[in-house]
């Protein structure tokens, strides 16, 4: 399958501009290329391969979303209305300002994540966390 083959939704979108000029943001950058990378060709030439989705993929996804929350929050896009994901998150932290304040600081950490995952990740895969 090539890229042209893809629809919107799997396709990975170009990140803005000012995450290049932050070295943090590129090292992460291409760390999760990298893996994909790596994990395609491994489950190319034997589909049957073990690998460990925490320590892989979803380990770089985690660690440059939760870089991009920590480092750059007012440059994260607010809720988008049309993720459902969103749509959780945001009703997440909220229910947790007015019912369970000891657990807000870790919904709004949550939520942060996914919405820094909107600038690197195809819509399709953003939704998942």
């Amino acid at each position: 399958m090539s890229a042209s083959d893809l629809g919107p939704e799997d396709q990975w979108p170009l990140p803005p501009a000012w995450m290049w000029d932050c070295t943090e943001c590129v090292r992460r950058y291409e760390a999760m290329k990298h893996v994909q990378a790596v994990i395609a060709g491994l489950t190319a030439e034997d589909p049957g391969v073990d690998w460990d989705v925490t320590d892989s993929i979803v380990g770089t996804q985690i660690s440059l979303s939760r870089h991009l929350a920590d480092a750059h929050r007012d440059a994260l896009p607010d809720y988008d209305p049309s993720c459902r994901t969103c749509a959780e998150h945001r009703e997440s932290v909220d229910r947790r300002a007015r019912s369970s304040p000891d657990l807000l600081q870790g919904a709004v950490m949550v939520a942060e994540e996914h919405r820094a995952r909107h600038l690197f990740a195809p819509p399709r895969i953003v939704g998942l966390m």
